[in-house]
């Protein structure tokens, strides 16, 4: 497994050692359109529940989203968000 390595570009702040995919949605229900989705890896978190007074074992997806003014702008932020993190893929940080 890769070392943690933050990196901020275009405003948004990642570690890359946790990032699954990179994509664009370009329509959502919402009402808003143009948004850059990065997912992260799943993780297991464990969640105490006061009902039975025992930890519960709970898979986490996360993603982060962020909105452009355009469909040309969102493409050129996910382009770059890729090209940074396959440098990041092929080196040994």
């Amino acid at each position: 497994m890769k070392k943690n390595y933050l990196v901020t570009h275009g405003g948004i702040s990642l570690d890359l050692a946790k990032v699954k995919a990179f994509h664009i949605d370009t329509w959502i229900p919402r009402g808003r359109s143009h948004i850059l989705r990065i997912e992260f890896h799943s993780r297991y978190e464990y969640i105490f529940n006061p009902g039975k007074q025992e930890y519960e074992k709970v898979l986490i997806n996360d993603f982060t989203e962020h909105h452009y003014a355009d469909y040309e702008t969102t493409e050129a932020y996910r382009n770059e968000w890729q090209e940074i993190w396959k440098t990041y893929l092929g080196e040994d940080i």
